[in-house]
């Protein structure tokens, strides 16, 4: 079987000091590798699966054609440059598949920073876009002064990984803060509803940095967004818009 093998291990090898070093760290014999780079032997399966794993290519890329390896390398190359020069570039979007699940529309609950007898609701959302999920969190008070709403909007990403779903966002403007969420769902629930904690800076005098239980409430995909953000706004812990559920976790976590 004729392959671009011999080409392909000459390329990889150039990035090591030695061929020497090389067959030392995979464990293989030095005259048995050279035979693979000269193409005058093949390796078996076992040995070709041993060097694709040390130089982090599939099988069927060492195999390949040559000009397929040096695409993939190359991209490898950029990816670890990023890498280096962003350390979360990799954080998002985590396990995408699992993230997915979590797509739709929220009611979000946590008790007001200043008054733990109240109850602040949001509405947030959760949306796919381009290979990731971005979050929309939107609050809405009515200002006691003027009665007229006071509307906030923070964007963000987020990323499903260690079990757990992680966003983090900020408002918009500049010198905005970032606000970080915690969240997954309760053992056997099967509400949709996820729990954690968030953790942001209050809107008060000082902006102080808090941290807060908080439940992101699953709705119905046909609820209309404007329902959702009539119903933002401060209520009593004991409202008649906050679940049971809900009520229960915030009260334990206080």
């Amino acid at each position: 079987m004729t392959t671009d093998l011999p080409f392909n291990l000459q390329h990889l090898c150039a990035n090591h000091p030695s061929v020497a070093a090389v067959c030392r760290e995979i464990g293989i014999n030095h005259q048995q590798f050279s035979k693979y780079l000269s193409g005058r032997s093949q390796p078996s399966p076992n040995n070709l699966r041993r060097i694709a794993r040390f130089f982090g290519v599939e099988e069927t890329v060492l195999l390949g054609p040559h000009p397929e390896l040096r695409r993939q390398t190359a991209r490898t190359a950029r990816s670890r440059t990023e890498l280096r020069r962003d350390p979360l570039i990799d954080a998002f979007p985590g396990d995408f598949s699992r993230l997915r699940a979590f797509l739709g529309s929220y009611r979000v609950f946590f008790c007001a920073p200043n008054d733990p007898s109240k109850v602040v609701v949001n509405a947030a959302f959760l949306d796919e876009r381009d290979g990731l999920v971005f979050s929309r969190v939107v609050e809405t008070l009515v200002d006691s002064r003027s009665s007229a709403r006071r509307w906030t909007r923070c964007d963000g990403k987020a990323s499903f990984t260690a079990g757990q779903l992680f966003i983090v966002d900020k408002e918009r403007g500049t010198d905005a803060p970032l606000s970080l969420y915690i969240l997954n769902k309760q053992h056997r629930d099967r509400s949709g509803n996820l729990f954690g904690t968030m953790s942001y800076l209050a809107s008060l005098a000082g902006r102080q940095p808090t941290s807060s239980a908080v439940v992101w409430a699953k709705v119905r995909a046909t609820t209309p967004v404007r329902n959702l953000f009539q119903d933002c706004g401060i209520y009593e812990l004991h409202s008649q818009i906050v679940p049971p559920k809900v009520k229960q976790f915030l009260t334990n976590q206080t």
